[in-house]
Order: C-alpha cells, then structure tokens, then sequence
C-alpha cells in the first residue's frame, strides 16, 4: 500500500460502477508504478523515499471508490463490511509471504479503513469526511504527548505507528480521497492542497525537514495531502481538454490495482534471482507484473463463474497445502519463497467468490450524505 500500497477496494469493485472515474485510475496507477519504484533496490538513491507517495495516492483513491460506494445509497452497509473483514483476515496471507506477522499489511489497512469509515459515515452522515485530519492528530497526539505506543509490533501495530500500515494515521488518506471526492470544486481541491502546503512550510520552519514515513511525521502528511488534492485537479483539468482518455495501460494498473500488487512482489523477487537492481529489474518488473496481471485477471474471471463455496473450499485447501509443504517439507529459501506466493494467488481467486457470497447479505437503510 502496500505498499506504497498500496490498499485497497478489490477491481471488482471498481467495474461494478457503468461510470469510470479516469482520474482516480490514473491516480491508481501512478501509485502502482511508484510502488515498485520503491520495492526495486536502487543502492544509495536518497530520492526513494519520495516514491513512499504511493502509498499516499494509493489509499486517498481508495477512499474515492469508497465514497462511490457509500454515495450510491443502496443498503450496501453489511456488503462492504463484510468484504472489510475478509480483507483483514486475508491480509494474514500478505503478512506471511512479507514477513511482516503482527503489523498491518496493504489489505489489512485497506479492510479497517472500510469499517471505520462506514461506522463514521453511519454516525455522521454529514460531516463525517470533514473528519480527515483526526486520524492524524491522533497520531501526532500519541507521538508527542501521550506516548501511548512506542514501539513496533503487537496487536495495537494495527491501530497506531509505529507499524507498517496502521489504521492510525493512514485513515486520514482514505477520508481525505473520500472527501475530495465528495466535494469536487476544483476550489476544495486547491483549498487543502495549498492550505498543506502552507502548513508544511510551517512545521519545516518551527521544527526542520524530516520527510519519515514510518513515524508518518508532519511534513510527510501536509505533502501527501497537498499532492493528492493537487494531483488529481491537475488530472481533471487535463482530462478534460482530452478528446478520449490517454494512458491506457496505466489507468489499467489502477482499475485493477488489487491485482498487479499481489503480483508484483513475486515478480521481483523472481527477478532478483538474476537482476540485483537498478532500472533494468525496474523495467523488466514493471513489464512483467502488466503481463501477468492479464493472467490474473482471467483468474478472477473464472472464480467469478464458479460456485463461490468450491472456489472458497478450493483456495482454503491450497493455503492449507502450501503451509503443510513449508512446515514438513521444504526448508530451503527459494522453495519456500515461491511456494508461499500461492496464498497470495489463493486469495487473488477467492476474494471474487467472497464478494458474490456477500451481495446475498440483507440491505440496511442508509441515512442522508
């Protein structure tokens, strides 16, 4: 998300809709591409941590597909929740090929931010967007004054920083996509971008630059919500004087980021075998994942017309099988490795069969936006 992460609402998801938002797929994309820009060793280029933005974009635009959701005002409250917790629970696959068991992964994060933003939409139906920079100040609030966390690893890594993708401060992206994509004057948009802007050059003047991530410091959240505000007014007014839509393969990363993030880790650590880093293995991972996602994607289309309790049962005894090899059997790195991506690739075929299973839960009425 991750991963930049970067995520995320499944690709499914996004089809459901008739109406394609190409900006937010080519936000999507870009945060694809910036994703395996930083998983791609590049040996002492100081200029990687600006490619974390990812992560940023990636979360902010699944915000904006979650409001699409939620806007639509079809009962869908038990339906997106469900599919939040088995992003969550599946998310452990993505723990267990990473080696990141106890943090929240890219699908996890994703999956939290679907709840707690249903529950903030239930509650305050009309100012719930508003709320983007609360999940921040929390944090901010934990990291200066209340030191409630301090450390990484145990159950609250899923909840606050330090972690890989905790619900706390990451919230604040998804609320701010859902935002801008609630409110889409292009004056709002330039309104928290030069607004971030303004209180970054504060924060760097009061405190000095320190652009962290991990510690999610002040510069780095003012800059993630100046560059998703202005990036996607930027990509609205080209979009607009566009005939027809540029940038296919790109807005086709995005439509289907779910996807080309499952499998760009395997790419690259296939590649790595002969390629140790640098912009070949970047060209040739990129290369890689968007031919692979087609086969991906023709997965998902064959799990989609299967009965969704075979795919479920199927997918479970594989993770089973792969977990019984790798406890019994295999000890050697590479083996392991590989073998492990096929939880991952499980999930791929059996988070669209959950999705069927989860359109037969009941409607909940939905009050006013």
């Amino acid at each position: 998300m991750s991963v930049v992460a970067y995520s995320t609402l499944a690709s499914s998801d996004l089809r459901e809709s008739a109406y394609r938002d190409h900006a937010v797929d080519l936000i999507k994309g870009w945060a694809c591409l910036l994703m395996v820009v930083a998983h791609v060793p590049f040996p002492d280029a100081r200029w990687l941590s600006w490619t974390t933005m990812g992560s940023v974009l990636f979360f902010s635009s699944t915000g904006m597909n979650l409001w699409g959701l939620v806007a639509r005002q079809r009962g869908d409250y038990l339906r997106i929740a469900a599919n939040g917790l088995f992003l969550i629970f599946a998310g452990f696959a993505d723990n267990y090929v990473l080696g990141t068991m106890g943090q929240s992964d890219v699908f996890q994060s994703a999956g939290m931010a679907m709840i707690a933003m249903l529950a903030l939409h239930w509650m305050l139906p009309r100012t719930w967007t508003w709320l983007f920079p609360l999940p921040f100040l929390i944090h901010y609030a934990n990291q200066h004054f209340f030191f409630w966390k301090i450390s990484a690893g145990g159950v609250s890594s899923f909840f606050l920083t330090p972690g890989l993708f905790p619900l706390l401060p990451w919230l604040s992206f998804y609320l701010l996509g859902a935002h801008l994509k609630r409110y889409p004057e292009r004056r709002m948009r330039w309104g928290i971008g030069l607004g971030a802007l303004a209180a970054c050059g504060v924060a760097v003047a009061a405190t000095g630059w320190r652009l962290d991530k991990f510690w999610m410091s002040p510069e780095y959240w003012f800059l993630g919500l100046a560059y998703t505000a202005l990036l996607l007014d930027g990509l609205r007014v080209w979009l607009a004087r566009c005939r027809r839509p540029s940038l296919a393969e790109l807005r086709y990363w995005g439509a289907n980021s779910l996807v080309f993030y499952i499998l760009h880790g395997f790419v690259i650590r296939l590649l790595e075998i002969w390629l140790p880093g640098g912009w070949l293995l970047l060209v040739a991972a990129l290369s890689l994942t968007a031919v692979l996602m087609r086969a991906g994607l023709w997965l998902q289309h064959w799990a989609r017309t299967q009965s969704p309790w075979a795919i479920l049962a199927g997918c479970g005894g594989v993770s089973a099988a792969v977990l019984g090899m790798e406890a019994v059997y295999l000890h050697a790195y590479y083996a392991r490795t590989f073998l492990s991506f096929g939880l991952t690739l499980s999930f791929l075929a059996a988070y669209p069969a959950f999705k069927l299973l989860s359109q037969r839960l009941p409607a909940l009425g939905v009050q006013s936006n």
